[in-house]
């Protein structure tokens, strides 16, 4: 699932949850008009803000959920493997493998990364430009293409450092990642 989605969402509630603890909604019938642009400006902030943070990760080569599929499934993140180096009592050979995986995907993910953003940034041009929907619609697809690209080499990641660990190790990281969470 597109961390922003999940951003979304979850800011959305909290927004509802803090209008409604300020008074500020009380069922849709029984809302003022100045409490919903109240409610719909906090939304858009909440929104605004996980955007923000979404493409400082992107521009960083952070993840930022989009392996998570990986990660829930037991395949850890180099990343985080190498946070929890001593706890997992990597070894020598295991950290400098571990390290060249993670400096090879966080080397291409800033590449790809930077190439979304800027698709990104063309598309948002091209409705100002008032560009037919034709080219907008291909430009989306690339937009799409690029991210599912990006998304690859963090999963990719993922599976390469399943194969640096042992079983135990695996066992052991997937524990300490559930107790974080």
């Amino acid at each position: 699932m597109n961390f922003l989605r999940v951003c979304v969402v979850i800011s959305g509630g909290m927004a509802l949850a803090l209008m409604a603890r300020a008074g500020l909604v009380d069922g849709a019938q029984n809302s003022s008009p100045g409490a919903q642009a109240q409610q719909h400006a906090a939304s858009m902030e909440h929104h605004h803000s996980c955007i923000e943070e979404e493409r400082a990760s992107i521009e960083r080569g952070e993840g930022f959920g989009m392996a998570l599929a990986a990660d829930n499934a037991g395949y850890p993140g180099p990343r985080h493997v190498l946070d929890l180096a001593d706890k997992l009592k990597l070894t020598a050979e295991q950290r400098s493998a571990m390290e060249k995986v993670y400096a090879a995907m966080h080397e291409k993910a800033v590449a790809r990364g930077k190439e979304l953003l800027q698709s990104e940034a063309r598309l948002e041009q091209m409705f100002r430009d008032g560009r037919p929907e034709a080219d907008l619609r291909e430009q989306s697809f690339r937009v799409d293409s690029i991210h599912a690209e990006l998304r690859w080499v963090h999963l990719a990641a993922h599976l390469a450092a399943q194969k640096i660990l042992t079983a135990d190790q695996i066992a052991l990281y997937t524990r300490m990642r559930q107790d974080r969470m």
